[in-house]
């Protein structure tokens, strides 16, 4: 497997792997006050720089994403000079990844998916992982905890705990953390670089690092990307994904 096609892969299941159920406790006027602004539009384009350290290898890579809003999701990733090694496509129902390098691919249903990470995903929590809008809405028996430039609002679910930090300035979300409470496993997003596009406000950076055990020892997996444009659009975009026949499924 190319090293491309592992940061597409990586990337998606990292982003995947943030979704739990949440156990709905601030009050009525926190709900209200603390609204995450969503971001509101049809398509939207982005070229984006993103480097993958898994402590063992680092890569570097440019990528194209395109997302249609509540339905699709595309996704680019090539190591320069006009090459494409990887390519991604995420329905309302399923995952596609191309190995363009190797001609061979992958498809999950989000149940496979699910089972592969031993965590729920669907589209919801891809979208909005890359969006940087909350997993899931702030309900009355969460936890708040206010700070300087910040407020902390805390939420259990089964096994695990997650950690939402929110901007009083913007209201958008600077940091989430997931914690498993039975591990030392984390999960943490920061999200900075906000700037105004359109009508929203959006992260221009992402980082995206996961810490976990893994034979005995503590490991530590980093996604970053930075977005050098972004395009809000009402017009349709295109996203193109046909896999040769002579591509090998894998497993």
């Amino acid at each position: 497997m190319s090293n491309y096609f592992k940061l597409t892969l990586c990337l998606l299941l990292l982003l995947g792997a943030c979704k739990r159920e949440s156990i709905p406790t601030v009050s009525d006027k926190d709900i209200k006050n603390l609204a995450i602004k969503e971001v509101d539009f049809d398509y939207l384009t982005t070229r984006s720089k993103i480097n993958y350290d898994d402590g063992d290898r680092r890569i570097g890579a440019t990528a194209t994403i395109r997302i249609k809003d509540d339905s699709l999701i595309w996704l680019s990733v090539s190591p320069g000079f006009g090459i494409e090694a990887a390519r991604a496509l995420v329905t309302r129902d399923s995952v596609f990844l191309m190995n363009k390098l190797e001609k061979s691919y992958h498809a999950y249903s989000f149940n496979e998916l699910s089972r592969k990470l031993n965590v729920p995903v669907d589209y919801d929590v891809l979208q909005a992982a890359l969006l940087g809008e909350m997993l899931q809405p702030i309900g009355r028996r969460d936890k708040i905890e206010r700070k300087e430039s910040q407020v902390l609002i805390k939420q259990e679910a089964p096994r695990i705990d997650i950690l939402n930090y929110i901007s009083k300035e913007n209201l958008k979300l600077t940091r989430v953390i997931l914690q498993d409470q039975g591990t030392s496993n984390t999960l943490t997003m920061d999200y900075n670089d906000f700037k105004p596009l359109d009508i929203n406000v959006i992260p221009y950076s992402s980082t995206i690092t996961a810490s976990y055990m893994e034979g005995g020892e503590l490991k530590t997996t980093t996604v970053g990307f930075e977005h050098n444009k972004a395009e809000f659009s009402a017009n349709a975009l295109s996203f193109p994904f046909d896999i040769p026949e002579r591509y090998d499924r894998k497993n």
